[in-house]
């Protein structure tokens, strides 16, 4: 039980290390042409997430 207590606690280092072990095991997902398209969901789906996450996160008072 206090291994499920502290997995669910560092939940995000618990998905780095499951993100790690899946891309070792197949690594033909995120090459360039694979399914994930990282030629072209890094170079703009992602970034824009990133901007559009930081502008959510002003202050509307900052923004006037």
């Amino acid at each position: 039980m206090r291994l499920l207590e502290r997995m669910r606690k560092d939940w995000f280092m618990v998905g780095i290390v499951l993100a790690i072990a899946g891309a070792k095991l197949e690594p033909s997902i995120g090459v360039n042409g694979g399914p994930l398209k990282p030629e072209i969901t890094v170079s703009y789906i992602a970034v824009a997430t990133i901007f559009f996450n930081s502008g959510l996160s002003l202050k509307t008072e900052l923004l006037t």
